[in-house]
């Protein structure tokens, strides 16, 4: 029953969540019916690449709840707790797409003759805070999902220090993709060129200074994520 409830549940939190990532598709439609041209393509791309640690915590939740044994379950969380670290950084690295609003990306899809380029920009604006708002907020809901698994399976403390080194690590995850243009897969189908490329970017203490800035982001967002789960009276 318990089982049954749990999958119940996450069906509808993925329901919610895929209908916001269908909204911001929506606002992305628009802008390409406004401007005739499929700049901004990337942030659809983005956010549905944002899905992957969400699916995965997901898919680790409803295979540790169907494992009645718990040191099966401590057994089967960690390759989990891996996958979902390797591609968390994704949902986070949606928010330094802006800096294509900075660049006046805008200007290469100009507004039609009804818009001024003022009123575009507002627009674009909004689309881009709309889609790295889910985008984030998708992984946050992922990190709350594995921090769960992870305290069933290893205990409270265990699945905390999990969860703080993931923000740690986020924010050196997301230079790597946004300077060094590394992305997850990387690591698995060219492990040598990443281990090179974090060899070099080690040195470099601004490098530091970005990874903390968005770590401390990340921290504090989950945090309130937290707090306000804990308000919930069925929160255990």
């Amino acid at each position: 029953m318990a089982m049954r409830r749990g999958r119940s549940e996450l069906w509808n939190l993925s329901s919610i969540l895929a209908l916001a990532a269908l909204g911001c598709v929506l606002l992305y439609g628009l802008r390409v019916v406004i401007s005739g041209r499929i700049w901004y393509l990337y942030l659809v791309l983005n956010l549905a690449i944002a899905f992957v640690p969400y699916i995965i915590a997901a898919a680790g939740t409803v295979l540790l709840a169907a494992t009645p044994s718990k040191r099966l379950r401590a057994f089967i969380v960690a390759p989990v707790a891996l996958l979902w670290l390797l591609f968390y950084p994704n949902a986070p690295y949606i928010l330094t797409d802006f800096i294509h609003v900075v660049e006046r990306t805008y200007l290469k899809a100009p507004p039609s003759d009804s818009l001024g380029l003022n009123a575009i920009l507002w627009y674009d604006l909004i689309m881009n805070a709309a889609f790295a708002f889910m985008g984030h907020f998708i992984g946050l809901v992922s990190m709350w999902l594995m921090q769960r698994n992870l305290k069933s399976s290893w205990g409270r403390t265990a699945a905390i220090a999990t969860i703080l080194a993931a923000a740690l690590l986020a924010g050196f995850g997301i230079y790597l993709g946004r300077f060094l243009r590394l992305n997850s897969w990387d690591l698995l189908l060219d492990p040598r060129r990443v281990i090179a490329e974090i060899g070099e970017a080690v040195q470099d203490p601004l490098v530091f200074l970005f990874s903390a800035v968005f770590s401390l982001f990340i921290f504090l967002t989950y945090a309130a994520l937290v707090m306000f789960k804990r308000m919930s009276p069925s929160e255990d």
